[in-house]
């Protein structure tokens, strides 16, 4: 597909659940995910000439805390969300993620060894979400890079240890999947922007 749509980052996802899943090509980005970390509006489209959008993240906005928030839109425009990079809490950590969704949930991505010790094991079906592939080709076994994040509901009292579902897990912008408890509470729309955003604020080689 690299060799097909040159110069397009390609989303690749499967709804298929067998041993051996079947991508196929479901979207294109506008911005590239590889390379130097970067920050800015993208988003997915129908087509590699990016003429049909499916939906968008706007330029982000900064606050003064250092968190870069953007605000999700569907094809027409309307609101699907906010994803926000929130920052670490110590300079030796790297920075964290948000998804607030209209309904009033909140999604955190945490790094895997963050989150382990706060997660209520739900169903272990997971929905893959989608593949995001520039030069790298499913299969290959180096087509996932970056870190691995747990997506995890907020705890609703953050004062002392409570229990969080697993909704989805990633690794860079290469592999994310939605777990049962994940495809009910994330638009995948959403959830596939805050998986790129993370991506593109990382820096691959």
């Amino acid at each position: 597909m690299s060799r097909t749509c040159p110069g397009s980052t390609v989303v690749f996802a499967t709804t298929d659940r067998g041993t051996l899943p079947k991508w196929e090509v479901t979207a294109f980005v506008d911005q590239q995910v590889e390379g130097e970390p970067a920050e800015g509006a993208f988003g997915l489209f129908t087509d590699p000439d990016h003429l049909r959008p499916i939906c968008r993240a706007l330029e982000p906005e900064a606050a003064d805390d250092g968190s870069l928030t953007y605000t999700a839109v569907d094809d027409r425009g309307s609101t699907l969300g906010t994803v926000t990079r929130v920052p670490a809490s110590h300079r030796r950590l790297k920075h964290t993620w948000r998804i607030d969704a209209p309904d009033g949930a909140v999604v955190e991505g945490r790094n895997v060894w963050a989150a382990r010790g706060l997660l209520t094991r739900g169903p272990g079906d997971r929905f893959p979400l989608g593949h995001l592939v520039g030069a790298s080709v499913p299969g290959q076994d180096s087509w996932t890079r970056g870190r691995s994040l747990d997506w995890t509901t907020a705890p609703e009292d953050t004062g002392r240890r409570a229990d969080t579902s697993l909704l989805m897990s990633s690794t860079g912008a290469d592999l994310a999947y939605l777990t049962e408890r994940g495809a009910e509470v994330l638009d995948r729309r959403l959830a596939l922007l805050a998986v790129i955003a993370e991506g593109r604020s990382l820096r691959h080689r």
